[in-house]
């Protein structure tokens, strides 16, 4: 029999007619965790949705009102223009986010609630096609013989478990809604507006527009690094490699906005 993916958690030898079987089944399979699901792990990433919603939101906004005070500033606008055009970009943009990251949330809930109700029906009204679908998932895992049978009797022995195991094993799908959609929302809104809000700041500063726009570039620059470095949370990739590409999309994204109104003003 293959090694277990979880072969690392601790399990205990099960009894078959009488005798004792030579299989050891990992806890994945003979305890679900409090939450429902049937992994024995929990998170890697403590909080991991809300650290990728702030990370993400953030790196958004800076990147956008970026855009948008590098476009105004390059059509030669006073410093009350660009700021009012950074501050619309950034009301804009947070609700704009903070509403798409809610209606994701509420979608993924609904699409979750459902499945389960789907699967629950289908295992209290078509048990035995239901038990067949649970050997062909773990005989497509390479379990045969007595550990295959031991393994579905284990798993169709409790009506929530099978479910959970249909929902994660046969749908990918987590076994129950994880994430709250006002919660993914405001976290995303939030982090949007403290983004773009780098890139505007220093228009509310007794500055030239030049002086403005120089530290509006090196504060939005940094903070792209950071949000790119902190990226690798998530990806595992090298922190300063993640921090660098963010910081150079946001220059990438800045001069492209920056050439288009500079040549717009000059067509007037």
């Amino acid at each position: 029999m293959p090694a277990s993916p979880v072969a690392h958690a601790e399990g205990r030898s099960i009894r078959r007619g009488g005798g004792p079987l030579s299989l050891r089944l990992p806890s994945f399979f003979l305890k679900t965790r409090e939450d429902g699901a049937t992994h024995s792990e929990a998170a890697h990433i403590p909080g991991g949705k809300n650290v990728r919603d702030l990370v993400f939101g953030a790196n958004d906004g800076l990147v956008a009102a970026f855009a948008v005070v590098s476009g105004v500033h390059g059509a030669a606008a006073s410093t009350r223009i660009v700021l009012l055009a950074g501050l619309a970009e950034l009301l804009g943009g947070t609700v704009a986010m903070g509403l798409g990251a809610f209606l994701a949330a509420k979608s993924e809930r609904e699409y979750i609630l459902r499945e389960r109700a789907r699967e629950e029906y289908e295992v209290a009204r078509f048990p035995e096609v239901e038990r067949r679908e649970v050997r062909t998932i773990f005989e497509n895992k390479g379990y045969t013989g007595p550990a295959l049978d031991t393994i579905v009797s284990h798993v169709t022995a409790d009506r929530n478990f099978w479910v959970d195991t249909m929902m994660t094993e046969e749908l990918g799908l987590a076994v129950a809604p994880t994430v709250s959609p006002l919660r993914s929302g405001a976290v995303v809104a939030l982090a949007y507006a403290l983004g773009a809000a780098f890139p505007v700041v220093p228009y509310t500063l007794p500055l030239g527009i030049s002086s403005a726009f120089a530290l509006s570039s090196v504060l939005t620059l940094c903070a792209l690094f950071v949000a790119g470095a902190a990226k690798t949370r998530m990806t595992g990739r090298k922190w300063h490699r993640s921090g660098f590409e963010s910081a150079m999309v946001g220059a990438l994204a800045a001069s492209a906005t920056y050439l288009a109104g500079h040549l717009l003003a000059g067509a007037d």
